[in-house]
């Protein structure tokens, strides 16, 4: 079937692009990218035959980011936005149970969205490249690299935007991308508000509720060895203390983009288990 683009309207107005393809009456997978990116990260999943067969794909763009609304006030990027955004996703999709597909701070959503709708609500949740657990997590699962940038991402000085922007990007994958898509990826970051990056990074969650309900839920995490982004072994530690079932995959020679950089063999990870999660459920 045809990709189908359409413009959404969330809860509280703010308008979230969003993008189909693929079989409706397949499982589904939604695709959240990370901090400063767009859904363009997941190219690679959304021409891949194989996942197209087996399961009906979405994507969106993350209120603050690429084709959504970005709105500064603060109160915007509560926690029930959040999960509001997701429920507007699924609702205009007729999307039940998805697996939730979290690229870096994607991954926080499915804290908002456990929260607000329950665990039942998510078939699983994959963390594929550096899935930040939650906000309360990022200073114990933030690099050395990403820290050393932050003071420069969230800079109020209009001349640190373009270094800033390039050393974000360069540090996302672990080996230099083509410069046309550089380019690419450095747009994402300077199209989006240095406030709305702020808050995504500084926005409050009901991760307790996260931590007490959500172990029942299913999660693979696909990581790179050089994530200059995540310190992992962090990461999947603390995973393991608020879900009872995590499996990982750890790829040689790849950075904090694994469904970029590796995106055959991601894919086909990820295809295997999200089959074998649906057949055991």
């Amino acid at each position: 079937m045809p990709s189908q683009e359409r413009i959404l309207t969330s809860t509280d107005g703010t308008k979230i692009w969003a993008e189909s393809a693929g079989d409706a009456s397949k499982p589904a997978m939604v695709f959240i990218h990370g901090l400063s990116c767009t859904a363009l990260g997941f190219d690679h999943q959304f021409a891949d035959a194989e996942l197209l067969t087996d399961f009906y794909l979405v994507r969106y763009e993350m209120r603050g980011h690429g084709r959504s609304d970005k709105p500064l006030d603060a109160e915007a990027y509560e926690s029930a936005r959040f999960a509001q955004d997701f429920k507007t996703v699924c609702d205009a999709f007729g999307l039940n149970r998805p697996f939730l597909w979290a690229w870096s701070l994607g991954g926080t959503v499915a804290v908002d969205v456990i929260a607000a709708y329950g665990p039942e609500s998510l078939a699983g949740v994959l963390y594929v490249g550096g899935g930040v657990l939650s906000t309360n997590h990022i200073g114990l699962c933030a690099h050395p690299t990403i820290l050393g940038l932050l003071p420069t991402l969230i800079s109020e000085s209009a001349d640190d935007v373009p270094r800033g922007a390039e050393g974000f990007v360069d540090s996302a994958v672990a080996s230099p991308l083509p410069y046309a898509t550089k380019l690419q990826w450095m747009g994402a970051f300077v199209a989006q508000p240095r406030t709305s990056r702020f808050h995504h990074i500084h926005r409050t969650q009901p991760h307790d509720v996260w931590q007490r309900t959500a172990k029942g839920v299913p999660v693979l995490v696909v990581n790179g060895k050089e994530d200059q982004h995540c310190l992992y072994e962090n990461m999947i530690g603390i995973a393991r203390t608020v879900y009872d079932s995590v499996e990982v995959e750890l790829l040689d020679g790849v950075g904090h983009s694994p469904q970029f950089e590796e995106p055959a063999k991601t894919n086909a990870v990820v295809r295997e288990w999200a089959t074998r999660v649906l057949r055991n459920a």
